[in-house]
Formats: structure tokens, sequence, C-alpha cells
């Protein structure tokens, strides 16, 4: 018989979560990062909750935790290309004439602080890698 969700005669869902077990399976036989296999199933678990945001909040959380608290060296490169890119898009904007000047000054206000947590994480990424810390979780 066909295993049921709680208090639910129906059937779970059966495909979609081979799917992704099979889609794990292989990400670990690939050699990716545990990171991008954590995030692929925070995004699955996305769609099938029907919870928008989950997987960028999950995302959100491993960069704070395993790579700003425990210096580990990924999540924080993932971070500066995000900023990075986020800086060349503000700066765009900033050369639009259509702002006025105190939107521009906010704008360059942005700049500055994208500018600063750039350096700031580089920092930290160089500071990590001089450690040798690791981009692999350390099982309890």
């Amino acid at each position: 018989m066909a295993e049921t969700s709680a208090g639910d005669s129906r059937p779970l869902p059966h495909g979609g979560e081979q799917q992704v077990k099979m889609e794990i399976a292989g990400m670990i036989h690939g050699g990716e990062s545990p990171y991008d296999i954590i995030y692929h199933v925070a995004q699955w678990l996305e769609r099938t909750s029907g919870e928008p945001g989950y997987a960028s909040y999950i995302e959100e959380q491993m960069r704070a935790v395993y790579g700003l608290a425990l210096m580990h060296v990924r999540p924080m490169e993932d971070e500066l290309r995000d900023v990075q890119e986020r800086l060349g898009r503000i700066r765009e904007a900033y050369a639009r004439p259509e702002f006025t000047e105190e939107e521009k000054k906010r704008i360059r206000f942005a700049i500055d602080l994208h500018e600063k947590n750039i350096e700031r994480l580089k920092e930290l990424i160089m500071r990590a890698k001089a450690n040798g810390t690791s981009a692999d979780f350390v099982k309890n």
C-alpha cells in the first residue's frame, strides 16, 4: 500500500522526491560543494512547500554562519561575488541622468558602503585562506 500523509488517505507524491534524491546523489558523485547541495534541496523545498523565499533565507544563513562566523571561504566568496555584482548595478544607476542630486547622494552612499563591504570580505577571505579554514562541513 502507498504511504499516506498524516490524516490523509491520498498517497504522497513519490516521483518528485525520487528525482531530488537522484539529483542529490548525482551532485555528491560529481563532487559538488555541500553548500550547493543544501541550496539545491532548499530550492526544491521552496517549490514543493509553496514558501517563497525559503531558499534565499537558507543561503543567507549559510553565508552568515559558515562564511562569516566559521570563516569558510566558499560562502564568503559567493557573498563577495554578489556584492560586486550589486555594486556594478548601483554604479550604472548612478551614471543615469534622471536622478536628482539628493538621490545621487543616497546612491553614492550605497556605493561607498558596497566598496567597504568588498574590502572587508576580501580581507576575511585572505585571512580564512591563510588560516587554512576548510570549506567542508565537519560532522560532530
